[in-house]
Parts: structure tokens; sequence; C-alpha cells
């Protein structure tokens, strides 16, 4: 009977762990939407970016009335974008990834389009959206409307970096006297003196 060679099967299955464990990005959209998530949201993408030598497409949408022409002046408001993404640049370069800004001007309630049409230019694998949680009441609406519309018309796939709970700050105790309107006393630690 003979034996099966070791050494191959080894090297076969190092090789299939290789190919499966790595998820390469080549290219990976951010779109820069004002919340404190997308520094988070930035940071995770340009981590993913330098494991995988992809690129990364930073995004700063420019929202126009529905009055106002899409080619209208926002000289202020383009200057703010603009400095946003030598910021979002800055910190892309200190890991080592150089990325490509966009400047897009789009309308309330067509950024989930736009951001699409840019995944598309850039051959996109994936956006990473930075987003506030709004309800951890089931999946009723979890996120705000912006973050769904682009979900909902990504051509790839799209991650979610998130902060903490944006809801109510206290969480009630599951103890028998919670609903009680009397502060708590803690046992103090030994050694020390009691508070109060």
């Amino acid at each position: 009977m003979r034996r099966p060679d070791l050494k191959a099967f080894k090297r076969r299955l190092r090789r299939l762990a290789r190919r499966t464990a790595s998820v390469g990005y080549r290219s990976i959209v951010v779109p820069l939407l004002g919340q404190e998530e997308t520094e988070h949201a930035l940071d995770l993408a340009c981590r993913l970016a330098a494991d995988s030598r992809a690129r990364v497409v930073l995004v700063a949408p420019l929202l126009v009335e529905q009055e106002l022409p899409l080619d209208a002046h926002f000289d202020a408001e383009v200057r703010e974008l603009r400095e946003r993404l030598d910021h979002a640049g800055a910190i892309a370069d200190s890991y080592g990834v150089r990325p490509r800004r966009r400047l897009i001007r789009t309308r309330v309630g067509g950024l989930g389009r736009e951001l699409a049409d840019v995944a598309r230019d850039h051959r996109a694998e994936l956006v990473v959206v930075g987003a506030p949680v709004t309800s951890r009441q089931g999946f009723r609406r979890p996120f705000p409307q912006e973050i769904l519309q682009i979900l909902r018309d990504a051509p790839c796939r799209v991650m979610i970096a998130t902060g903490p709970y944006a809801g109510r700050s206290r969480v009630r105790a599951s103890l028998p006297d919670a609903g009680r309107s009397s502060p708590t006393r803690w046992p103090s630690r030994p050694g020390t003196p009691p508070a109060g």
C-alpha cells in the first residue's frame, strides 16, 4: 500500500487556505458623509486597502436643493468639502495608501445612485460607510435613510462602520428594584471609605 505524499498535501492545503482566506479588494469607495463614524469607516477602509494593496476612492457629496441647478456656485461649501477630502487623504497617506479624491454633486435622495456610479466607474469591490445606529428595535430602520439608499443602489458589497448606539444613553437595570426612584448604592471595596 502506497503512502500519501504528506508534503504535497500540506502544500496544497496552504495554497487553498491562502486563496480562500484572503479577500483581496482592488478598489474601496469611502463616502465622507460628515458624521463622526466616517472617521472610523475611513480608518477601516485604509487598513483593508493597506493589507490588500488596494486603492481608496474618497467621495465628498455636495447635496444640492431641488430648486437650484446642479452646477450652481457653492464656493464656500466646495472649499469645505475639498478641505475634508485633503484631511481624509492625509489619513489615507499615513497608512501608505494613495487615495483618489472625488467631489460629486447630487440631489437629496440621490446619494445612493451617485455613489453607485462612482463605484462602477472605479470598479470598486467594496463601499465602506460610516453610520450611526439609530434604532435597536430590530431591523425596522436601524440606520438613517441615506445609508439605506446606499445599501439599495450599490453594485458591490457595502460595509457599515458603526459607532456607539445613538439612542438612549442609559440602560435600565434588570434588577427587581429597577423601578425605584432612589439612587443605587454599590458596596465599597475593602479599605475604601463608604460613599455619602
